[in-house]
Formats: structure tokens, sequence, C-alpha cells
């Protein structure tokens, strides 16, 4: 198998593995993908005898991770040719990934998992669920507000109305994608070319104070984005959805799972549910500690670990690291020793073998651990119970206070 970037030239090819894979070609979401966000330039294709048998198409983001913001890829359409399946392939194309993303200087990436195990196993894990609520449209009526009025957004230049709202929901939580002004209009116009609506709901002041995207056509409405700045918003929103009894039956909203209210809904017995989301997973174990903040409190005195990552994927993340806290608002980072494979791959030099001088290791941790930890979703106490993470309780302790847990939370869909 070779790999690498797609050129123009390949753009027939990888649209009919997507076609084959996911979308028809005639499906509207196609047509505007291929027609206005496509970029072979953002795209690893796999080839087998000079044919195109797998991709990945490497969809450019900002996230923010506690308040750092990260150039990072979000890791979209990966698919293999089914003739091309259970040889490997899908590893080694992740792998072929995650080396063009280190030489990019990109710290993590990100991927929405058909299959959570699949991805795992290669050093991803969830860092972002979703809660998915279901109800009935008439059972709507207690959870609805009539005070704040109705309006719809229809034009791609509408979205600096929305984008204060995005900014006021996503106030300090982690992991989330800041919208530019490219961001929001290719996702509006995507949401128009598929037939999805935008509604608001705006004070007596015409302030936007929330917003839903939805679909009709089914007895079930779907709604893929639920955002808004004050509780009044929500239960406004639901009021609008309400009045669309005779369109619909029920209604199925994603909202973030830092979001309480379900506390003081009347009946919570029913139609509430978790939604795996988004998986994370460290690019460069170096990069990624470095441009990732700690608590300032953590910031107080110098002190240094040894840090053993484990990776069985991407052997320059297998390895002793010293990390040192304290010098800054982010931690620096050194190599103590990295694996035998990893020095003949790339001709570093195996500074300490691990083996021999395990004493010296403060604390082990797997890279998928270390991913959710830095994004805040588990704390270090949390992985040490789950068994992704060894050390001495007092330094699992002080990682508890240097890595905060965070509310995290993400709704790109690609």
């Amino acid at each position: 198998m070779d790999f690498r970037i797609a050129t123009p030239q390949d753009t027939p090819h990888v649209e009919s593995l997507w076609a084959y894979c996911f979308e028809p070609k005639e499906d509207p979401f196609f047509q505007y993908y291929f027609g206005h966000c496509y970029e072979p330039e953002n795209t690893v294709i796999g080839l087998k005898d000079d044919q195109l048998v797998s991709t990945v198409h490497l969809r450019q983001y900002n996230l923010n991770v506690r308040g750092a913001v990260l150039p990072t890829s979000y890791m979209v359409g990966v698919a293999t040719h089914p003739a091309a399946r259970r040889g490997g392939v899908g590893g080694a194309l992740l792998k072929s990934s995650l080396e063009e993303l280190r030489h990019r200087g990109q710290a993590m990436t990100i991927l929405m998992p058909s299959k959570a195990g699949f991805y795992q196993q290669y050093g991803w894990d969830l860092y972002a669920h979703q809660w998915v609520q279901t109800m009935s449209l008439d059972d709507l009526r207690p959870l609805t507000d009539k005070t704040l009025s109705f309006g719809l957004i229809t034009e791609v230049d509408q979205w600096t109305l929305l984008d204060p709202v995005y900014k006021g929901y996503t106030k300090g939580l982690s992991g989330f994608a800041e919208r530019s002004e490219k961001d929001w209009k290719r996702l509006l116009g995507s949401f128009f070319a598929e037939n999805v609506h935008v509604a608001v709901v705006k004070d007596e002041n015409n302030t936007i104070e929330g917003y839903a995207v939805y679909r009709l056509g089914a007895p079930e409405i779907p709604v893929t984005e639920f955002v808004y700045t004050t509780r009044r918003a929500q239960r406004a929103l639901l009021n609008y959805f309400y009045n669309h009894r005779s369109q619909g039956e029920s209604i199925r909203w994603n909202e973030g799972l830092h979001d309480r209210g379900y506390i003081f809904q009347p009946d919570g017995k029913t139609g509430h549910t978790t939604m795996p989301y988004m998986m994370s997973r460290i690019v460069d174990v170096k990069t990624a500690i470095e441009a990732i903040p700690i608590h300032p409190d953590a910031a107080m005195m110098p002190i240094t670990l040894n840090i053993k990552v484990t990776d069985s994927l991407c052997e320059w993340n297998n390895g002793i690291f010293a990390v040192t806290f304290g010098n800054g608002p982010t931690p620096t980072v050194s190599r103590l020793s990295i694996s035998e494979a990893s020095g003949a791959s790339h001709g570093a030099t195996v500074l300490r073998d691990s083996k021999n001088d395990a004493e010296e290791i403060e604390l082990t941790i797997d890279i998928g651990g270390l991913s959710v930890l830095l994004m805040g979703r588990v704390s270090a106490s949390d992985l040490a119970f789950e068994g992704k993470l060894e050390g001495h309780e007092d330094w699992i302790r002080y990682l508890d206070l240097v890595y905060p847990k965070q509310n995290t939370y993400i709704n790109e869909w690609w």
C-alpha cells in the first residue's frame, strides 16, 4: 500500500469511493461537499496496485482546548473499499495520516466514530458525549416559554446573528470548534443545500438568545444543533417546536453534556440518553503537552515528572518524557528515551532504557488516556481507576490539580 496526499486528478476516484461507502452522488450533501468544501490538499489516499482503495479527509478546524486555540484536523470520510478490508489498511491509513499531521506541526486530531471500538485500538478515546432528548410534541408543553418571539435564518450572511449565541454557549467549555466567517458560511450553506431549517428566538430588543437547526418531513423532528444562552431561550425553542404538532409527532434534540436542565424536567424517566460523539487523539506528545495550558494554581513552583507514554501505533510517541510544570502557563517537554523501533526509523538515539530505569518513571499513561486528560474529559484519578494511568497517588493527585476536569463539548458533524 502507498499513501499520499490527493491531487486534483484523484478527485473522481475520491468521489467514487465516497459514493460507494456513504451518500450517492445524487445526494444533496454529496453535491454540496464536493462542489464547495472538498480539499484534495487535505485528503490522504491509499493506493493498491495504483488503484485508490482508501481515503481520509482532514477537515481543518481551530479547536479550543482549555482556552488554547489549536489548529486541528477533523478526520471525516474514513473509508476503505470492501475489496481491501481486513488486511490492516485502516490502521495503516490512520498512521499515515498522523504522520502527515505531525509533519504539519498539529498537536491533536479528532473524529466522530461510527464504532468507537475500532478507533480505540489505535489510540483514540471519546472526549465528548451529548445528551439526546426524545419527547412527543404534546409532552413539550410543561417545558415551554412564550416570552420570546421566533424568527428564521435563511441566508449564509446571517451567520453574524448566530455567532454571539454560539460564543455565549461555548464560553468556558473545552474541545469545541472556534467558528470563523468561513466556517459559518460553509455550515449554513450545507444546511440550506439539504433543506435544513434554522430557527431563532429573540427578546423585545431583537437580541437573539438561542437557535435550533432542524429538519422536517418525518414523524420525528431531528434537531442537530440546539444552542442557547438562557434557560428561557431553550424553553422558547421548545415552544417553537410545540407549535409543530401538525407537522410531526415527536422531537429529538442534541445538546451539550454540561447542560443540567434534565434535573428539573417533570418526567426524565424516558427519552433521555447519552450519545458518544467525538474522539480525540494526540498526534505528537511533546507538541500537545506544550500547547495546552495547565491550571494557574499549578504554576507556582517548577516540578518535573518523568512520564512514560505508550502508543502502539505511533512510535514517535512511545517513550519517556520529562515534563516540567510551573515555569509558565504551559509545560515544557524533553524526551528521555524512545523505542528502538523509533530510533531505527528516525535516526534517534536511545538515551535510557525504561526497563532498566523503571524507578525513575513517576507516571505511566497510554496515548488515549493522555488525550482525554489534556482535553479535560476525565481527571488523572479517573484514569488511574480505569487502569489507563499508573503511578504514586501523590503524583496522580498533582495531575488532578494540573489538569482539572472540564465541561467538554463539540457539535461539528463533518
